[in-house]
């Protein structure tokens, strides 16, 4: 039984929906409901009489948009308490209303649109189901929201007939859909900016002449934002109907200014600990387009500090071109540590020391519109220059390495690396927050010369999947896979430990490009970066995730997860860990918050591990 008490001055008034449920007696509630009428206006028989009588006359009309037109309603009223009233209505639906014929066609140019045919095939109310007036509307709705989308700005229905014999208890239903002709992108103003010209006009993922899309508007909008050039943007739509085609040109209104723009944060994190950061960014820094970022970071994880700049200018062609540089100077304090046996928990301590590394990049990103602009490409060859220096204080003696090895200088020493290569990334997301699905592809290449140390030769490939799909309403699945390798010399040492004999695999790679996994964004349920070959770092690397949500409430989700992987050095005595667990999502304003509970199957008794990050797992 659904009761609800009437809002003030009716707050003594409850109703008693019987004989139905779900959603009928939802709608009958909320339509008697409506009824203000107070105890104190209930003095009589007379008005207990004329308030059943327009209760049951609205109960009546509540039913008839789920096709009941004859329901049998009978109402009564007593008292509930000493000053409330309870009105019961017992309701018969009796016979619905059966769709007898249907008849649903989309004409126009828009009559082979993949979208419109697929809503045609998705269309629930078929002859034989009972009539539902709110689904035929519904229906209706979304069939000229998904036109309109799609460039059909004038489409229209040009017949919607509901015709209804109560006496045979049959609907006739008919519905044609003229989409018109499809609008295409006109010319784009861009008023007055500070930019010189031809900034501006490589934003758009769109040419005049195109089909209109509304999601490439709005991503449009979105691109214009991510420029960080405006304090404002406004996008204004012109259609000119009298055009063959039909065009939508834009007018863009744009407020520019030489900015600085400061941000910081403290957080912490599972993988992290304590972290700080802070970023300066001067956008644009001319009229050239040109944008400069500087970032610093500190993580109580090895004890890490980070400086990070980023410069990127547009290049004059008419592909959307920038040239790119980006220094990264990093310092941490690290422990070496080596394992007896994989499967051991606890690692033996050999060293500590400071790794300073320097690396330049310089490239040319080259941005590509694929998939009609909804799917991204970023290309960028590069050449990049590494410094980086080690000094670390032993804990045992080492044995002698032999100068050949390359590994002469494995605690104290220096390696500089030149190499070229390419980077692509492709990426298509749509939605927001629980509705954010789509899939990032990420692919590098480079080969390091012996122009500058004959020591580093070497080449690596790596690439990356990760992928969000949606099932229904409250169901994501999650998928995520990387595989690197290197090409780089190994060699093996011997070390006597107190805790006995244990075997070193170095990689000659240089410390920046080595792999490491583990932690909450590789294979939860182990440390952060302790999976690898001594936990020194591997050439090579293999992981895959499987995760699925299932959301609980709006901004609430719950999630269980199967993580394997490992980084190692040696392809035929690979060793991949696998890790399960659960957890929770919330999708704040800040992105999604994901805290996951994780337990390693390749330790024994090794206890749940807690992980905690912020962000998409797109990005």
């Amino acid at each position: 039984m659904l009761t609800c008490a009437a809002a003030a001055p009716a707050a003594e008034l409850t109703y008693a929906i019987e004989g139905i449920a779900d959603p009928l007696k939802a709608n009958v509630l909320s339509y008697v409901d409506a009824l203000q009428i107070g105890r104190q206006e209930l003095r009589t028989e007379k008005d207990y009489a004329e308030h059943i009588a327009i209760s049951e006359k609205r109960a009546r009309a509540a039913l008839r948009p789920y096709g009941y037109y004859d329901p049998v309603v009978k109402g009564r009223i007593r008292k509930s308490g000493d000053d409330a009233l309870l009105v019961t209505l017992d309701i018969q639906v009796g016979p619905p209303i059966i769709i007898d014929v249907l008849q649903i066609d989309v004409v126009g140019e828009g009559a082979r649109n993949a979208a419109l045919r697929d809503w045609r095939k998705k269309w629930s109310l078929n002859a034989g189901a009972v009539l539902n007036q709110a689904t035929w509307e519904e229906h209706k709705k979304n069939a000229l929201e998904i036109a309109a989308a799609r460039g059909f700005l004038s489409a229209a229905y040009s017949k919607h007939v509901l015709e209804l014999d109560l006496e045979r208890n049959m609907a006739t239903l008919e519905l044609v859909l003229d989409t018109g002709q499809q609008f295409m992108f006109g010319e784009i103003d861009f008023g007055e900016h500070v930019l010189k010209p031809g900034v501006l006009e490589q934003i758009p993922r769109f040419r005049p002449g195109e089909p209109y899309s509304s999601r490439l508007l709005d991503e449009f909008r979105l691109d214009l934002w991510k420029t960080g050039y405006f304090t404002s943007v406004d996008v204004v739509e012109i259609q000119r109907t009298e055009s063959s085609p039909p065009v939508v040109d834009l007018r863009v209104d744009l407020e520019t200014s030489f900015k600085n723009t400061y941000q910081g944060s403290l957080g912490v994190g599972s993988d992290t600990g304590l972290r700080v950061q802070a970023l300066w960014t001067r956008n644009p820094v001319s009229r050239n387009g040109d944008r400069l970022d500087l970032g610093f970071g500190w993580q109580e994880q090895d004890d890490e500090f980070s400086i990070h700049v980023n410069y990127r200018m547009p290049r004059r062609s008419r592909n959307r071109e920038y040239w790119t540089l980006e220094l990264i100077q990093r310092f941490e304090n690290v422990d070496l540590e080596v394992k007896q046996e994989p499967e051991d928990e606890d690692f033996i301590k050999i060293a500590n020391g400071d790794i300073n590394e320097v690396n330049l990049r310089a490239g040319r990103l080259r941005i590509r519109n694929r998939k009609s602009g909804t799917q991204q490409l970023f290309t960028t060859p590069f050449v990049q220059y590494l410094n980086s220096s080690r000094e670390f204080v032993p804990l045992f003696s080492f044995p002698p390495v032999p100068e050949e090895s390359g590994n002469e200088h494995f605690l104290v020493g220096t390696d500089k690396a030149l190499s070229i290569g390419v980077d692509v990334d492709l990426v298509e997301v749509q939605g927001r927050s629980w509705e954010t699905s789509g899939h990032r592809d990420r692919m590098w290449f480079f080969a390091g010369d012996n122009a500058i140390a004959e020591d580093h030769e070497f080449a690596q490939f790596y690439i990356n999947t990760r992928r969000i799909y949606s099932m229904g309403q409250r169901w994501k699945f999650l998928l995520r896979a990387e595989l690197g390798y290197s090409k780089a010399e190994v060699d093996t040492l011997e070390l006597n430990t107190t805790e006995g004999d244990v075997e070193l695999s170095i990689t000659r790679l240089p410390n920046f490009y080595r792999f490491k996994a583990g932690g909450s964004q590789s294979v939860r349920g182990y440390g952060f970066e302790s999976l690898s070959d001594n936990d020194i770092g591997s050439n090579n690397i293999l992981t895959a995730s499987a995760e699925v949500e299932f959301q609980v409430l709006t901004n609430w989700s719950a999630a269980a997860f199967f993580d394997i992987g490992n980084a190692f050095n040696d392809w035929d005595q690979v060793e991949l860990r696998k890790g399960v667990g659960v957890g929770i999502r919330w999708y704040s304003i800040a992105g999604p918050i994901r805290v996951d509970v994780a337990k390693a199957l390749d330790i024994e008794g090794k206890p749940w591990r807690l992980h905690f990050t912020i962000g998409t797992p797109l990005l």
